[in-house]
């Protein structure tokens, strides 16, 4: 298939330069140079023809099959890189390497022997003292996680990953030490030399140039492919793409459900291609939906695009961008004549792939166009999809339930805790201590975070029982209707609740946020202005914890903001499934009219 080369055939054709009675010696030491420069295309060939023509070497084998990794083929990984082991049992890096395929497979305890082996033959190796960081870190061990990451960075200082590995896993458990150390990092993480993924770093800096930054050093370090040239098709009925790993019980399929639904299939053939990791009732709500359900997580990189290419899509729509699970290579090849990014990535990608983001007019002013690679498609409302069918429990819940004063104020924030940071905490705490009997509910996302946040609670000199923690429910109804008990939502800053602002205000909930610069720090003041409370969109810190203290300390304000919040339920278009739906569609017609 064009694009791609041809992956059936042997490569002794295919690279005019090799001949097999060449020096095999030679050609390995130019396969090595090619991959040292990047050139990981010449170097897979080198490495296909010393296979095939039998030349036995370690390092053909173990390097053939990282780059095997990056075509997403784990399985021939993993078999071409113990046939390297097989040759040399003391290579510490074949070792190391196999140890992080058979985590990326699944099977935690065998990667564990395979990297504790690595360390064995190479005590003083960074890459394996990572892996292990990552392989304790699936498995629940964070804080030997952590440390594991702290020796490959002592051993390296420029080990982009394990930095970038550090800083997401404190986050995620709330330990908060060393906050000097990793802004200093945080500063060109990604940026300069190695790339590093720049959905983690989200929740540290509200900095969209240095998101656009990282996200182009990435995608040209490790997605770029060579891509096809696909040309405008003639299709009765335009057909639109989804790509995700999560059709499933997941903050996208809880906004996407009823836009798959309502899609008119008179005019459009709705392709959802998912490679959950696991189905669910909402993977069946999806098949459910009308659309053309495609399950393509078995499938390569290479067997994905074909699939894909052969259902001839005028508009193929990523809903992952640099996510967990991700299959961006998909996109590098290109799939369609258009490739948008939308929903579940809220970022720029930088990826010349990539031709529109969708967004709206808080989300991405004019004046930050020029910090996304992607065109900007402005929805005349908010970017935000919403399922307008989403269930709210209607048992009679009480505080007493969840742990809540029966009396107070209850402030509320059921974010991620890794969104949470010293500025607003320092913040919540102080409204604490000026509202008396107050408390703050937190979503307990893990127990190393409530642990961490009890304590930064009583570093503040606040009651650690003033804090209260709600557990995750099974039911997404529940959940919703337990929102009902809180008085005012209080959103996080670098990373405003997207999901979660929209379900406490459908829920009832009035959510205050504070603006940012950085599409992930927009969201929440998007939703606000488009159900009609801009009034709750604070454009400081300062300013934030001033509406949070007149708030509390006013309950006819409260009353009031609950009151307008119950009507604008109703009447705004944010929770008009059916007419983002229309909009949506007439925004994909004009493009695909262009």
């Amino acid at each position: 298939m064009k694009g791609f080369g041809d992956q059936s055939k042997s490569h002794k054709k295919k690279v005019p330069y090799l001949k097999s009675k060449q020096n095999h010696y030679q050609i390995l030491l130019q396969a090595l140079k090619y991959h040292s420069e990047g050139n990981t295309s010449k170097a897979e060939k080198c490495y296909q023809f010393l296979i095939e023509d039998g030349f036995k070497d370690e390092r053909v084998f173990n390097n053939h099959g990282m780059i095997l990794i990056n075509h997403g083929k784990l399985k021939e990984a993993e078999l071409s890189i113990r046939k390297a082991i097989a040759l040399n049992p003391n290579d510490a890096i074949a070792h190391s390497n196999l140890g992080g395929v058979l985590k990326d497979l699944g099977n935690l305890k065998e990667a564990k022997f395979f990297i504790q082996e690595a360390i064995k033959l190479k005590p003083n190796f960074g890459q394996a003292y990572y892996n292990m960081g990552c392989i304790l870190q699936d498995l629940g061990e964070l804080y030997d996680a952590i440390n594991f990451y702290k020796k490959a960075i002592k051993l390296n200082d420029k080990f982009a990953d394990a930095k970038w590995r550090l800083i997401t896993l404190k986050g995620k458990i709330c330990d908060w030490s060393d906050q000097k150390t990793q802004n200093i990092w945080i500063e060109n993480l990604g940026i300069e030399g190695s790339y590093t993924q720049p959905f983690g770093l989200f929740y540290y800096e509200d900095n969209p140039l240095k998101q656009l930054l990282r996200a182009k050093n990435l995608y040209r370090k490790k997605y770029y492919r060579k891509s096809k040239e696909i040309h405008k098709l003639n299709n009765k009925k335009i057909r639109i793409g989804y790509f995700s790993s999560d059709f499933r019980a997941h903050p996208v399929m809880y906004l996407l459900a009823s836009i798959l639904k309502l899609h008119d299939k008179s005019k459009f053939e709705i392709y959802l291609y998912s490679f959950a990791p696991k189905e669910d009732k909402y993977t069946e709500i999806a098949k459910s939906s009308g659309c053309i359900f495609k399950d393509i997580k078995n499938l390569n990189d290479v067997e994905a695009v074909e699939l894909s290419r052969n259902d001839k899509l005028d508009i193929a729509i990523d809903l992952m961008g640099y996510t967990v699970h991700n299959r961006m290579e998909i996109f590098s090849y290109r799939v369609a004549p258009i490739q948008i990014s939308y929903l579940g990535y809220p970022g720029t990608l930088g990826a010349n792939t990539i031709d529109y983001i969708i967004a709206d007019e808080i989300i991405i002013p004019k004046k930050y166009e020029s910090l996304y690679t992607e065109k900007v498609i402005r929805m005349p409302s908010c970017y935000q999809c919403n399922d307008n069918t989403k269930e709210i429990c209607k048992e009679d819940i009480s505080r007493k339930e969840y742990n809540l004063p029966e009396k107070g104020f209850v402030f509320t924030s059921f974010c991620a805790n890794k969104k949470i940071t010293p500025k607003e905490f320092d913040i919540w705490m102080r409204l604490l201590t000026k509202v008396k009997g107050s408390v703050l509910w937190l979503y307990k996302s893990n127990k190393y975070s409530m642990e961490n946040l009890i304590k930064e609670a009583e570093k503040r000199n606040i009651d650690p029982n003033r804090l209260v923690f709600a557990n995750k429910l099974p039911l997404l109804k529940k959940h919703l209707a337990r929102y009902s008990l809180g008085d005012l939502g209080l959103d996080t800053f670098n990373f405003n609740g997207h999901t979660t602002t929209s379900d406490a205000l459908w829920s009832g909930l009035p959510v205050l946020t504070k603006i940012g610069e950085s599409f992930a720090a927009r969201v929440s003041a998007s939703i606000l202005t488009s159900i009609g409370l801009p009034e709750l969109i604070a454009n400081s810190e300062i300013e934030y914890e001033e509406k949070a203290l007149y708030i509390a300390e006013n309950p006819e304000k409260l009353i009031n903001l609950k009151s307008q919040l119950a009507k604008l339920r109703k009447t705004s278009t944010l929770y008009n499934s059916e007419l983002f739906t229309r909009n949506l569609e007439n925004k994909f017609m004009e493009l695909n009219s262009n």
